[in-house]
This record gives C-alpha cells, sequence and structure tokens, in this order.
C-alpha cells in the first residue's frame, strides 16, 4: 500500500484513544493488551535497582510504562527508563530506557525503537532478552549506538549520565 493512502495521526489524536497504544511516526501501534508475568517481573526488578541508584539523586526518576513524547507524531511508552527534570513533563528526552522484548515486540525494539531512540539523542538503550536472561546495551557515540555491553549476571554501572547508575543484572534474573 502507498504511504500517501495511510491515515498520519498526531498527539491529539493519541490522547482521545483508549486502550494502549504507541505513536511512531504518525503510525499508531497497539501495545498487548497486558504484559505477561514475567515481563511485568523483570521489567519490575530493573525499576527497582535503577531507583536504588537514584536515591542519592535529586530530580531524576526511574519510571515504568510512562508516555515519552518526542514530537507530535511520536510517543512512545518505554518499559522502563530514566528522566531527569519535571517528573509530568512527557516531553523530556529519557537518558536510558530499557525495552523488555517479547514475542510481538522483538521487531519494534530491535529496529523501529532503536532507531527512533538514537535520533532522539537517549544516551542508553537496553534490549532486555528474559528467555536468555541477557541485556545488551548501547550508548550513543556521534549520533549512532554502539554496543558497549551484553551482560548477564553482570553489574553494569554509568558514570556519565546526571546520576551514577549501577544495575546488578544478576537481582534482575532472581
Amino acid at each position: 500500500m502507498a504511504a500517501e493512502y495511510l491515515d498520519y495521526y498526531t498527539y491529539e489524536d493519541y490522547k482521545k484513544w483508549e486502550g494502549d497504544w504507541e505513536l511512531i511516526k504518525g503510525m499508531p501501534y497497539m501495545m498487548a493488551p497486558f504484559a505477561l508475568p514475567s515481563h511485568q517481573l523483570i521489567s519490575g526488578k530493573i525499576l527497582v535497582e535503577l531507583s536504588k541508584s537514584l536515591e542519592n539523586c535529586e530530580n531524576c526518576y526511574a519510571l515504568m510504562e510512562s508516555e515519552v513524547k518526542f514530537s507530535e507524531d511520536t510517543i512512545v511508552r518505554p518499559d522502563v527508563f530514566i528522566k531527569c527534570g519535571e517528573i509530568d513533563d512527557i516531553s523530556i528526552t529519557p537518558e536510558i530506557i530499557f525495552e523488555v522484548i517479547s514475542k510481538g515486540s522483538v521487531k519494534r525494539d530491535e529496529f523501529l525503537k532503536f532507531d527512533i531512540y538514537k535520533k532522539e539523542g537517549v544516551k542508553y538503550y537496553g534490549i532486555v532478552y528474559p528467555d536468555d536472561k541477557r541485556v545488551k546495551i548501547y550508548k550513543l557515540i556521534n549520533a549512532e549506538y554502539i554496543k558497549i555491553a551484553d551482560l548477564k549476571n553482570d553489574i553494569f554501572e554509568i558514570d556519565d549520565l546526571t546520576c551514577k547508575i549501577k544495575l546488578d543484572f544478576s537481582k534482575v534474573w532472581k
């Protein structure tokens, strides 16, 4: 189908939709009606680990499945992320995002969101593979994502964000 025949949506349209949606480059993407318990558990443990790192950091927050508005036609809901600044300002670019892969999200997370997060300046992007108990972490260097870690039960530390982050992935997989 030619692109000119597809509907194009904006944030004003998105705000009226019922259910769980993401809007990417004007195209709606329905999210799974509910995450599997294993997906929720891993996301929750990553959130807890990030929150522990931020205990002494003012104005930075670890959030789960909240809206991030990159533009009028791109609004996503990452699984887990850190943003610094006004907590209710959905237009703040997160410093780090983690997406937990599910069968229905692989292409979107590995390609589509990968490119969006890179373009929007997200400093770190972690793709979590629950079945393999593994996470790939990419760092934005010279406007490109470079894989800097492929972790299983490792501790990962980041010290070039607004706040220092320490994640113990051995606790995520328990």
